[in-house]
């Protein structure tokens, strides 16, 4: 049974875009249908980062038709973890979600996020490792690979344990969370989602997972050898960035 929430409750919907002419409009229908229905305040803010294709222009268009609307844009593509940031810093909601493009978590699923905050939690993460989640449509094997590679690269040389998905991009914060971790954090590219937990617990804050329905998103933004090598690069300096 979906629990029922005050109306008093604002939640921030960030959601970091490159070069996504061919999805956003699909996914910012699906966001404002939702949520139009649910008995809280939200606000969509919709970071560029430094697109090259028409996703700018479509933006722009969502921006003039909705108040609660806002898109941030920049012209040089900084990162996954710039944007985030970005987007997290300019949240004014109680809670902020941020969410990755292509519609891969269904938004129900926001709920679940929103119950464990209420119920003490700082931080809440989707999870596909979680006991409970349903894959959908899963990665191609070599991603799957690559994967348990990462998972067990995180565990035992960075040291974050007790997080069984640390990578899925459904994620719920406090706005006080939020804050504090995004002003600290200072990874730009996809390895922002360690150093947000690292912080996290830095500070002592509660991180909770919750089970989810995914399914893969083949219209990634990744590539494999290139991407492995800068992910490579960034846990080095979060590792041995000085306090």
């Amino acid at each position: 049974m979906q629990r029922s929430f005050s109306d008093n409750i604002f939640l921030s919907v960030v959601v970091p875009v490159f070069n996504e002419e061919n999805k956003i409009d699909k996914d910012l229908v699906q966001i404002y249908d939702y949520f139009n229905k649910q008995d809280y305040t939200f606000e969509v803010i919709v970071v560029d980062d430094g697109s090259e294709d028409k996703t700018c222009k479509l933006l722009k268009s969502w921006e003039a038709k909705y108040q609660n609307f806002k898109c941030l844009h920049y012209t040089q593509n900084k990162g996954k973890g710039f944007a985030v940031r970005e987007g997290m810093l300019k949240a004014k909601g109680d809670f902020s979600l941020f969410i990755d493009a292509g519609s891969c978590v269904p938004l129900e699923e926001t709920e679940k996020g929103i119950s464990l905050l209420l119920d003490g939690g700082d931080a809440a993460f989707g999870s596909r490792a979680s006991a409970g989640s349903k894959i959908i449509q899963k990665q191609p094997l070599y991603r799957r690979m690559g994967a348990w590679l990462f998972a067990l690269t995180v565990k035992w040389f960075m040291g974050v344990d007790g997080i069984k998905d640390t990578q899925c991009g459904f994620k719920m914060f406090k706005r006080h969370a939020a804050h504090q971790i995004f002003k600290r954090n200072k990874t730009e590219g996809f390895m922002f989602d360690i150093e947000t937990i690292l912080n996290a617990r830095k500070m002592g804050l509660q991180v909770m997972e919750f089970p989810i329905t995914w399914k893969n998103d083949p219209d990634t933004r990744f590539r494999f050898l290139s991407g492995s090598l800068r992910n490579l690069r960034e846990l080095l300096k979060i590792k041995f960035r000085k306090p």
